[in-house]
């Protein structure tokens, strides 16, 4: 039986194809994007000159950013992003700017409905 490499995205010498290259960077384009959206609505919030953010502050952002994603799945990505139980949520304090974006681009984060406002 002959199988066929090219349905798993890898050529016969183990490389990535073309095609899931442009998939992977669209993915990450996205989800960059989706990252800026986010920092943009946070700015929005609270003013441009805030270094630190809270979660609610971060869920008012969830809510600008992709109307679409439920409370329940915004708790659930913070928790992964945060590396916490969703009853250890409440107890996290203000987070830095920078580190909450790069977590939030490595959170395997992606957009639940269509752009928000």
């Amino acid at each position: 039986a002959v199988v066929s490499t090219q349905s798993t995205g890898t050529e016969r010498d183990g490389n990535i194809s073309e095609f899931l290259k442009i998939l992977y960077n669209q993915f990450y384009k996205e989800r960059a994007q989706y990252v800026k959206d986010l920092h943009t609505s946070l700015v929005s919030i609270c003013g441009s000159d805030k270094k630190e953010y809270n979660i609610q502050d971060l869920c008012k952002a969830f809510e600008i950013t992709d109307p679409e994603k439920s409370s329940k799945e915004v708790n659930k990505l913070l928790a992964k992003v945060f590396s916490l139980n969703l009853d250890q949520l409440s107890s996290v304090g203000p987070v830095d700017r920078e580190l909450l974006l790069q977590r939030l681009k490595s959170s395997g984060l992606n957009r639940s409905g269509p752009k928000g406002v």
